[in-house]
């Protein structure tokens, strides 16, 4: 399994490239409800490749009930790879996805 290239952005971890991405637009569940923000990031230059799909435990910042002011930063990103990788993840797998959870801190508006 792989990611559409369109959108993707390039992260180095250890001498690594990766893609990463968020979703544009939330689907219905993350904008009407509490669906929380997901993150999904592969190896820049495998054709098989296992795909890691984070559960970063906070809603998305334009949640129509609970916005807030959570950024994803590179070094965030960066973090979730590593602790991923850390927890078995193994990014040149034969294919698929491997699911993981990694809160981050929401920082609420006003």
């Amino acid at each position: 399994m792989s990611l559409p290239q369109k959108g993707l952005r390039s992260i180095k971890v250890k001498d690594v490239e990766y893609q990463w991405t968020i979703r544009k637009k939330p689907t219905y569940n993350q904008g009407a409800f509490n669906g929380r923000m997901s993150l999904v990031v592969q190896l820049a230059y495998e054709n098989k490749r296992t795909v890691l799909v984070v559960n970063l435990g906070v809603s998305r910042p334009d949640n129509w009930i609970e916005p807030h002011q959570t950024m994803i930063t590179p070094s965030i990103v960066r973090n979730v790879i590593i602790a991923a990788i850390n927890d078995g993840w193994n990014p040149n797998g034969a294919g698929g996805i491997f699911k993981y959870t990694y809160q981050i801190i929401k920082h609420s508006l006003g």
